[in-house]
């Protein structure tokens, strides 16, 4: 019907009250009426500027979640692009239409119908159950306007605007866990949010560790979904609990220009913002620990036991209302019984360094290390919920050092092997042929080079190895995968099998190359 088509869910509001002027009129109509004439915005921040200027109360993750859809609306969506629209009013069923011109702004329309596109709607008729399940997922978006991408989708479209069946497409993929686990959340009732751990979120998309690929992975799904994460899912430990909830598909007059403000930014603040990219530089995100404190009317001997009884070196006065007061540390209350004889907890308390949470990593080693400790701000930038200290720090880079220490050595002695065992040619071999003019020995090879070197029958004799061949090809890739992904900081520590895979990979070459 097409040669190329794009496809775009655009909605008719919450209630579908913009679908009979939509259909009847050949329109596709959004909300958003206080922004005026969207063609005045020269670029996405201008327009961002201008949303949140308009929605002061609005959350910087909503900004950026409208701004993005009104983009698509105005910008993005071109001629001859699809239209997908489930219908509110004719429960069960989907239009399908073909955008057949450019942006409007009808500023004499009453309001929620200014923001219009004009649209030939193709069928109206079209089954919710016609749709393939993946294509069902799709359109599941919470959004107002969001582009339908996965499985040949657009093609499918027009496939359904002209035949009124799915054809789906060539593999038949069934939907996969994150989409369906999107779908379900879109769902869900707002009292009974989709739950899951942070480890097994990162499991539907197949991911063990969150990587910088695989948080952005996982943010541009949940946005394109309208979904978002509270507590963000990017800080935290793998096993902390995360409610997938929705994002404000449109302005609500009554939520978004609300007067208590601080109980908006509050609760904007403990969700994930999925709308801007991963930071590059890297935050204190889930070094933290929690925090335990003592409220300020306790005894000093109350504080004591506490810190003994947790083998703490400092605790944090902070009241039940979230007042902070500072800190008490084995050497403030030295001092204070040296200044008298029966101290109070107020004499003990001394100042702390303070930090927000998402405060650059980098920046505060040097303050740990002076004062052995800083505490950590909530995202609210009010309370004081975190505490990282120079045990906790050796600790996390111990961590994140010891698979690259182990892996150095796996790598230095497949190296060390390769060039004891075979000639120059076997290894200019294993190297892509772009590279073998400057490959002259196994130090120029990549970690990945070493699984061409080892699956080659003549080459795996010469080395003389009494192993399993199969076993250590297996290992070799696997550690191969655990080292590209190391490459990317992440806090998380390696799961389980890969940590199996390393030192199993190792153990192998100790023993078949037992030299030190």
């Amino acid at each position: 019907m097409y040669d190329n088509p794009r496809a775009w869910l655009i909605r008719s509001g919450r209630d579908g009250q913009r679908e009979h002027r939509a259909l009847d009129e050949g329109l596709a109509i959004v909300g958003w009426d206080e922004m005026g004439d969207l063609g005045r915005y020269r670029t996405w921040e201008e327009l961002k500027a201008a949303l949140r200027e308009q929605y002061p109360l609005a959350s910087p993750n909503v900004v950026g979640n409208w701004a993005g859809q009104l983009w698509k609306f105005g910008t993005d969506i071109a001629n001859d692009d699809l239209v997908v629209m489930p219908l509110k009013l004719q429960t069960g069923y989907v239009a399908i239409g073909r955008v057949v011109g450019q942006y409007e702004y009808r500023e004499t329309e009453p309001e929620e119908f200014r923001q219009v596109r004009k649209v030939d709607w193709l069928r109206t008729d079209i089954v919710w159950e016609a749709l393939r399940p993946d294509l069902r997922a799709s359109l599941g978006s919470l959004l107002t306007v969001c582009g339908i991408h996965r499985n040949h989708a657009a093609a499918r479209i027009a496939h359904l605007a002209e035949f009124g069946t799915d054809p789906g497409f060539d593999s038949d993929e069934v939907a996969t866990d994150s989409v369906q686990l999107l779908a379900e959340a879109s769902s869900h009732a707002a009292g009974n949010p989709r739950q899951l751990t942070i480890r097994s979120l990162l499991e539907h998309w197949q991911f063990e560790r969150r990587t910088a690929a695989a948080i952005e992975v996982i943010k541009s799904a949940l946005a394109e979904n309208g979904l978002t994460t509270r507590p963000p899912f990017t800080e935290g430990a793998l096993s902390d609990i995360v409610t997938i909830v929705p994002l404000d598909a449109e302005p609500d007059t009554v939520a978004d220009h609300a007067t208590d403000s601080d109980v908006r930014q509050r609760d904007s603040s403990a969700v994930e913002n999925v709308s801007d990219p991963e930071p590059m530089t890297r935050r204190l995100g889930d070094l933290p620990a929690a925090l335990t404190s003592v409220p300020s009317h306790v005894s000093l001997t109350v504080a004591k036991t506490t810190m003994v009884r947790h083998q703490f070196s400092q605790l944090a006065v902070i009241d039940r209302d979230g007042s902070y007061h500072g800190a008490i540390t084995w050497e403030s209350i030295g001092r204070a019984h040296i200044s008298g004889d029966h101290p109070t907890l107020a004499e003990a308390t001394v100042p702390a360094v303070v930090v927000d949470h998402d405060a650059p990593l980098l920046d505060q080693i040097d303050a740990i290390y002076d004062h052995g400790f800083i505490f950590v701000r909530d995202p609210d930038r009010v309370r004081v919920t975190g505490i990282l200290t120079a045990s906790d720090l050796t600790h996390q880079f111990g961590m994140l050092a010891k698979p690259f220490v182990l892996i150095e050595e796996a790598e230095n002695r497949l190296r060390r092997a390769a060039n004891d065992h075979l000639d120059p040619d076997d290894i200019k071999a294993a190297a892509p042929k772009n590279r073998r003019a400057h490959t002259t020995e196994a130090a120029h090879l990549t970690f990945g080079g070493y699984v061409y070197l080892l699956r080659d029958p003549d080459r795996w004799r010469k080395l003389g190895w009494r192993l399993d061949q199969s076993q250590v090809l297996e290992l070799v890739e696997q550690v191969r995968d655990v080292r590209n992904e190391l490459m990317h900081f992440a806090t998380d520590p390696l799961s389980a099998g890969q940590e199996a895979a390393v030192h199993g990979l190792l153990q192998l070459l100790r023993t078949a190359e037992p030299n030190p």
